[in-house]
């Protein structure tokens, strides 16, 4: 049997470890993308962390020791979304992406702080540690989420006493709240954990699985989005349940299709993944609304710093690259190339620049977030003999820099543009 384990309410749960004052009040972690990687003044305590290798979990970090008012109050405004609401929170209508601004408008009373990702991370981490000495199998899926197989280390007459064990573990030696389900399929377990929180146990048997999904709505299924939602809504497909009566549907959409009904019926058996590999890396920024193309092609290279010391820490070799603007009336562009050329920041910086230019096409509207993604990471090294001897020299440039960054931080180099 599989077991999935999602810590509640995680970032404002490790909050409470450091400020028992949140505990049982209805308290939330925010953030905001947008005010320390491109401050010109602020040095950020932002790091590039690799120890966990989740399929979803961030590898830039920032660690805030600022104050509500410090953080979140820009002039007279208040910035920023809710990250993580605590169940207290919950109970007003509080939810993760709402604006702080409608959160306390909301209920006036609820207390907002500040993100540490780079503590959360370092939780995480040592969760994970300790859940390989309890499990034989652990995959991390994300920063608060893991699996684990448990098949023919537990007993299945003794898996409750197991899971009730390993919560009471969880909240003994890091005082974090855990839900956890169980199940054949690791996918029913995600779903099981579900109707587990907050703080429970879910266990759904092979022979409960048919009556456990029936009434489920579709779109509560990790792995159907709202492609899928649409097609099977189209059919009228509402409830999990619908789907075991429509294989010929799923099998008609190929792999991915036979996938998903495999993985709905809890049929998949698909294995707990030790480690993913990466096949992508990127970051992304919201910002305010900005017209001025200067300062978003300085933000452009700050980002490519970020994303490059990230890239060459892993040692990747990437050949495509992306970027991606969203425009304050909703609209989008991206631009993609495909390149053959040994890897360092200032190809990565030129790239983006070149590629920001590309996608760009509403050039006279403001834009709100920039996104860039470095892919297709290959071992073979053929390159452009044109180009090789500069990229070299380009190469081992970065390697000096990232030894530095390494030790004294990320913000320790930059490019003179980022001053301007």
């Amino acid at each position: 049997m599989k077991i999935h384990m999602d810590l509640d309410s995680f970032f404002i749960s490790a909050e409470r470890i450091k400020n028992p004052s949140l505990r049982d009040i209805p308290a939330a972690v925010g953030g905001r993308g947008d005010p320390f990687i491109f401050d010109k003044k602020q040095k950020s305590k932002i790091d590039i962390v690799q120890k966990n290798s989740g399929a979803f979990v961030p590898n830039i970090f920032y660690n805030s020791d600022s104050t509500f008012k410090e953080y979140f109050i820009e002039g007279e405004k208040i910035r920023g979304i809710i990250i993580t609401a605590s169940y207290e929170a919950r109970k007003y209508g509080i939810k993760t992406g709402m604006t702080i601004r409608e959160a306390l408008s909301i209920y006036p009373k609820l207390v907002v702080v500040p993100p540490n990702h780079l503590y959360y991370h370092s939780l995480s981490h040592k969760l994970k540690e300790f859940l390989q000495t309890k499990i034989p199998l652990v995959e991390q899926f994300s920063i608060d989420e893991f699996f684990g197989d448990i098949k023919g280390w537990i007993k299945e007459d003794e898996i409750k006493e197991f899971l009730i064990y390993l919560k009471e573990e969880i909240k003994e030696k890091f005082s974090l709240p855990i839900s956890i389900g169980a199940a054949r399929s690791k996918w029913t377990a995600k779903l099981a954990t579900s109707f587990a929180k907050p703080n429970g146990i879910k266990i759904v048997k092979d022979e409960e699985i048919d009556d456990f999904i029936k009434d489920i709505p579709i779109e509560d299924f990790p792995g159907i989005g709202r492609g899928y939602a649409k097609r099977l809504h189209r059919v009228k497909i509402k409830k999990l349940g619908d789907i075991k009566k429509a294989k010929e549907l799923f099998y008609s959409w190929k792999k991915p299709g036979i996938t998903l009904y495999k993985r709905v019926l809890g049929i998949d058996n698909e294995p707990i993944l030790i480690s993913h590999p990466k096949k992508s890396i990127g970051i992304s920024r919201t910002i305010d609304p900005i017209e001025d193309r200067e300062e978003i092609k300085r933000r452009v290279v700050i980002m490519s710093r970020y994303l490059a010391f990230s890239v060459m820490k892993l040692n990747l070799n990437p050949r495509y690259f992306s970027f991606k603007i969203v425009y304050d009336f909703k609209g989008r562009s991206r631009a993609y190339e495909l390149l053959n050329r040994p890897f360092s920041e200032k190809l990565l910086k030129d790239i983006m620049l070149k590629l920001f230019l590309k996608a760009d096409i509403y050039r006279y509207s403001k834009i709100i977030r920039l996104s860039m993604i470095c892919g297709k990471f290959y071992e073979k090294k053929i390159f452009d003999i044109f180009t090789y001897e500069d990229d070299k020299k380009a190469k081992k440039l970065s390697f000096q820099t990232n030894k530095a960054r390494k030790k004294y931080g990320i913000d320790t180099l930059k490019w003179g543009v980022e001053f301007i």
